[in-house]
């Protein structure tokens, strides 16, 4: 078992780790990258696995949202009031800035009363949106408060629990999608979302140079700053483009999402895999310490490993 005991805060907070079944194998990766880069982490729950020597909640063979909801009833049980929600898939790919972590962000959920806290810097280039940011006394959060913002979605974040079992809820009530993890993201992000409006004015999402291990120089602020803007204005040319085939081209060929992010809690934006295979920028992310490297090593062996043993012509 991986449970390590944390500094208490006024509340009691774990990382919650949804394992979806076909992605089991990731777990030992996900939690060795846990302790190795967050050392003094908050203790582990995972949902959705049913043979496993660290403590699990079974959910048994259901969608992602009922999974996860399944999960965070048990763990509500345990006294746990916040979770860092990571997926399998958002490993953290080099050192993390723990105090942050173990006590900055708890504290701003307090001082700020929110409900959920993005740990995917809105400074790196893959956002645009304008909301209003905060002072550098709280570390010039974003709040989240315009309509097409990135509220409740599924990059690593820490939440309110209650919170989070009510959007798993909302992503059950059209029982033709499934509960998708994709659905999930649709269905709570709407401003239209059976949500109390206090909450979707509660969310916030970090400032990833605010909150990194090392600063930033003037340098490096300034090319952080062009490359951003630089990729928004290349990234608004996407929806014009006619053809279906030819903005998909346009897209793998700008990178838009081969992003390694960092902040507090370092990651690649669009996780593990991509279309099936490994992402290519995890290497980049990865490749800072013997550690991360050895670990890159082992996706490519197991994911070239399982390859070989699904049958021609399976899905």
């Amino acid at each position: 078992m991986f449970p390590l005991n944390h500094k208490e805060n006024q509340e009691k907070i774990c990382i919650f780790a949804p394992i979806y079944p076909a992605y089991d194998w990731l777990l030992p990766i996900l939690i060795e990258c846990v302790d190795y880069f967050w050392p003094d982490h908050p203790q582990m729950r995972f949902a959705g696995l049913e043979n496993s020597d660290v403590v699990l909640n079974d959910s048994g063979n259901v969608n992602w949202a009922a999974l996860v909801r399944a999960g965070l009833q048990r763990i509500k049980v345990e006294g746990f009031t916040l979770a860092y929600l990571i997926t399998e898939e958002h490993i953290p790919v080099r050192p993390c800035h723990v105090s942050h972590l173990n006590e900055t962000l708890p504290r701003l959920m307090r001082q700020l009363s929110a409900v959920y806290i993005s740990l995917m810097g809105w400074d790196n280039r893959r956002y645009s949106s304008r909301s209003p940011i905060l002072g550098k006394e709280f570390f010039r959060l974003k709040h989240l408060s315009g309509f097409r913002d990135p509220r409740f979605h599924l990059h690593p974040a820490l939440w309110q629990i209650h919170v989070l079992e009510r959007c798993c809820e909302i992503a059950l009530e059209d029982q033709s999608k499934n509960g998708s993890a994709w659905h999930f993201e649709k269905s709570n992000d709407k401003a239209t979302a059976n949500l109390p409006n206090k909450w979707k004015q509660q969310c916030y999402q970090l400032c990833a140079a605010e909150m990194r291990r090392e600063p930033l120089t003037r340098t490096e602020t300034f090319l952080r700053h062009l490359e951003r803007i630089s990729y928004l204005k290349l990234m608004a040319l996407y929806p014009l483009i006619p053809s279906r085939k030819l903005a998909d081209s346009y897209f793998r060929l700008i990178g838009f999402d081969r992003v390694v992010c960092d902040g507090p809690y370092p990651m690649v934006f669009s996780g593990v895999f991509t279309k099936g295979k490994i992402n290519p920028i995890l290497e980049k992310g990865l490749s800072t310490t013997q550690f991360g490297r050895e670990i890159y090593t082992r996706l490519l062996e197991e994911t070239l490993s399982r390859a070989r043993r699904i049958p021609s012509g399976s899905s």
